[in-house]
């Protein structure tokens, strides 16, 4: 009974998706801290830090997309970053130029 037991949450924990798994990283490649999409600046790094969560101490890093333009591969930078540091947590800032919060 506990080897079923073990087994279950060995398949479950398995099974779990990974919501970047279909987020291509082709096209990006860096340089220091900077990140480039298809050889043009697309984000930097805006802030590490140190945290302690949950009992833990983690380390988190913050990217900012260049342009506007860059917002719709933001999970491609995040992806790309989080595949070469995968035990630190990864944010990505949008840039949007909003003129009214009507829109």
């Amino acid at each position: 009974m506990k080897n079923i037991l073990i087994g279950s949450i060995l398949l479950l924990s398995s099974c779990a998706v990974n919501p970047l798994r279909n987020i291509s990283t082709e096209g990006f490649s860096y340089e220091g801290t900077d990140i480039y999409y298809k050889g043009e600046l697309c984000a930097q790094m805006a802030a590490l830090e140190v945290a302690y969560d949950d009992g833990k101490i983690v380390r988190e890093i913050t990217y900012v997309v260049t342009d506007e333009k860059f917002n719709d591969v933001a999970m491609g930078v995040l992806k790309y970053v989080r595949d070469r540091k995968p035990t630190w947590e990864v944010e990505v800032e949008l840039k949007k130029f909003v003129k009214s919060l009507d829109n």
